[in-house]
């Protein structure tokens, strides 16, 4: 039977303890000795998709090679949402993959508290778990580190392949860290286009997902639906740049959010810029933290729905993970 590792006793083991000011999403530059409370969204919009824009997209130089913006984005005049969005050079970035599921033992925690563990730069949510007597157990291949603890209390991290070896609902995998030097150090992989064999990847960390939101060729991959929720988003630019996209806010239907990213793509400034999108664990579970010299940000996901007559928002969720995706300067 496995044994699970709760929140409480994982933050014990890690030193974890709330942070000085905590709130459901926040941004606090130490550089310039501000602190920005990002908006707080009571309740869902509509769905429906028209005039949707975003403002112009800054982006904040926050350690060598990392990049950070907030976007508003509106339906005419009215606010819907705002998107964090990490952009990575992984020539100056590693991006890790770490979970905590075993037959043996079940390691879940908040993203604070698995900032804390591996003391990244910035993480974002993984993928979908299973539930039932695989509680936890991630839904598609999973590449990187395996979390336990010792005797003593010291975390081990051991490289794994993690989660069913196949899964036909996966769509893309999110790689890095290739052991052969001719390959990009970060990639997202798209199966329509891109091969993929888990028994001789040189990759050591990946996530597999679905569905595909946004393809090289402009396809919007999913079907429309009226399911609204707080989403992360995994992306790849034409420039080779990787995307991290958390919403604040829980506007987006997954096709909503494909047909954003391709309306932002025709902008003269060619917004986003992206080349491939990829959709994540969403909902409660749509989390990211950023925590450098230069800022800190925290966001949780809290809106949730089955459609429009099943709502299943929860304020002020904290929600425990099984597994997380890390980045780490390369210096």
């Amino acid at each position: 039977m496995s044994k699970e590792i709760s929140r409480r006793n994982f933050a014990k083991i890690v030193g974890a303890g709330t942070l000085s000011l905590i709130f459901p999403n926040y941004l606090f530059s130490q550089k310039n000795q501000k602190k920005i409370i990002a908006k707080e969204f009571s309740k869902l919009p509509s769905p429906e998709y028209n005039n949707i824009f975003h403002n112009e997209i800054q982006w904040n130089g926050i350690s060598k090679g990392l990049d950070f913006s907030r976007i508003e984005v509106y339906r005419g005049k009215e606010l819907v949402d705002i998107i964090a969005t990490l952009k990575i050079n992984p020539e100056y970035n590693k991006i890790n993959v770490f979970n905590g599921y075993s037959k043996e033992h079940v390691l879940t925690a908040n993203i604070e508290e698995w900032q804390k563990l591996t003391n990244a730069t910035a993480m974002i949510n993984s993928t979908h778990y299973q539930g039932g007597e695989n509680y936890y157990k991630p839904c598609a291949l999973v590449l990187g580190n395996l979390i336990s603890f010792d005797s003593k209390g010291k975390a081990d991290f051991n490289l794994k392949k993690m989660g069913p070896l196949i899964n036909e609902s996966v769509r893309g995998m999110l790689v890095s860290e290739a052991e052969v030097n001719s390959l990009p150090k970060a990639d997202l992989l798209d199966f329509k286009y891109d091969k993929f064999d888990y028994k001789t990847t040189p990759y050591k960390h990946g996530v597999q997902h679905w569905p595909i939101l946004l393809d090289r060729e402009e396809n919007i991959r999913v079907n429309p639906s009226s399911w609204q929720a707080n989403r992360t988003v995994v992306s790849k630019t034409n420039n080779n740049e990787i995307l991290f996209m958390t919403t604040e806010g829980g506007y987006f239907t997954l096709y909503n959010f494909g047909q954003f990213l391709r309306d932002s793509n025709l902008r003269s400034d060619k917004g986003f810029n992206v080349n491939t999108a990829m959709n994540m664990d969403g909902g409660y579970e749509a989390n990211m933290i950023i925590k450098c010299p230069n800022l800190e940000y925290l966001t949780y996901g809290e809106f949730e729905t089955y459609g429009p007559k099943e709502d299943k928002t929860i304020f002020n969720q904290k929600t425990n993970i099984p597994g997380v995706i890390g980045i780490f300067p390369r210096d």
